[in-house]
C-alpha cells in the first residue's frame, strides 16, 4: 500500500504541474514577451488566448459535460466552469507550447516542452478535472488555434 506521505507528494506534484496550463502562467509568458518588446509573439499569444477561450466557451455553451468530480453551478459562468469538455488547460498549454517551440526552435527544448504539456495535461485527469476525451479535445483546440493564428499572422 502506498504511504500517505507518498500519496501527498504525488498529489502535490500533479497539482503543481497543472499550472503550466493555467491562465496565470500564460499571462506571465505574455508579460515576458511584452517586457522584452517581442510584440509579434505577444500579439500571437493574445489573439491565441482570445480564440482558445472563444472556441471553448462556444463548445461548452452548447455541449455540457460534467467533470469527473462534479461542480455545482447556479449561473451561466458557473456552468461554463463546471463543464469539462474541452479542457481549457490543455488547449492553453498546447497553444503556448507550440508558440514557444517555434520561438526557440531547439529540439531539446521542444522535447522538454512536449513532455511538460503531456504531464500537465495528464495532471488534469489525475486531479479529476477532466478525462482523456476532454484533454484530447483541448489538444485539438490548441493545435487548430495555433495554425489559424499562424495562417493569419504569418
Amino acid at each position: 500500500m502506498v504511504s500517505e506521505f507518498i500519496k501527498r507528494q504525488r498529489d502535490d506534484f500533479f497539482r503543481d504541474l497543472t499550472v503550466f496550463g493555467s491562465l496565470w502562467f500564460y499571462l506571465i509568458a505574455m508579460l515576458i514577451f511584452l517586457i522584452v518588446k517581442d510584440y509579434s509573439i505577444f500579439i500571437k499569444l493574445l489573439i491565441g488566448l482570445l480564440l482558445v477561450y472563444t472556441v471553448v466557451i462556444f463548445i461548452r455553451t452548447f455541449y455540457f459535460k460534467n467533470r469527473p468530480k462534479k461542480y455545482s453551478y447556479n449561473s451561466y459562468l458557473e456552468k461554463l466552469d463546471a463543464s469539462s469538455f474541452p479542457s481549457l488547460h490543455s488547449a492553453r498549454a498546447v497553444y503556448l507550447s507550440m508558440i514557444l517551440m517555434n520561438f526557440f526552435n531547439n529540439v531539446i527544448f521542444s522535447a522538454f516542452i512536449v513532455i511538460l504539456v503531456v504531464v500537465a495535461s495528464y495532471s488534469r485527469i489525475y486531479l479529476k478535472k477532466h478525462d482523456l476525451k476532454d484533454v484530447s479535445a483541448g489538444f485539438v483546440v490548441g493545435i487548430l488555434v495555433y495554425f489559424v493564428v499562424g495562417y493569419f499572422l504569418i
